[in-house]
């Protein structure tokens, strides 16, 4: 059985959506009994931040604690060492494809099994919004670990 590993998830901030991807993601493939490197970057300059309250709520509710996580700024170093680069929006890729091109193959939406729509930030929005998005990237999430 072959995972792309590691596998790294990218937002704007790394900070509501691609920890949730990243801890989601983890916690599949351990429960199907399989090893994977998975990680998590934002695109933009927010290093250190904590998920917030609201993610965290939310988070539980799909069995993952994201109470350790800090947010990380993307690096070129990091594109070079994942073997699969999943995002949240449709620009998110084109920036990374300006940047690497030579990387074409290995960034994709993580949407892609979904229908490829990007996936909304909640951040500073509703527990509702915060249900909604982790659900969409839990959705999404199974049906690519349901390929490992």
């Amino acid at each position: 059985m072959f995972v792309p590993s590691p596998m790294m998830m990218v937002c704007a901030g790394n900070i509501c959506r691609s920890p949730f991807a990243e801890f989601y993601m983890r916690k599949v493939l351990e429960e199907k009994g399989i090893e994977g490197e998975v990680f998590s970057r934002g695109l933009l300059m927010m290093q250190g931040q904590k998920v917030p309250e609201l993610g965290l709520k939310v988070g539980l509710e799909f069995g993952v604690d994201m109470r350790t996580h800090v947010s990380n700024t993307l690096l070129a170093p990091d594109i070079d060492r994942a073997a699969l680069v999943l995002v949240m929006e449709p620009e998110q890729r084109a920036h990374l494809m300006q940047k690497r091109p030579e990387h074409v193959g290995k960034v994709m939406m993580l949407s892609q099994p979904c229908g490829g729509h990007a996936i909304d930030d909640p951040m500073g929005r509703s527990e509702e919004t915060f249900r909604r998005v982790y659900h969409d990237i839990a959705t999404c999430v199974d049906k690519w670990a349901s390929r490992f």
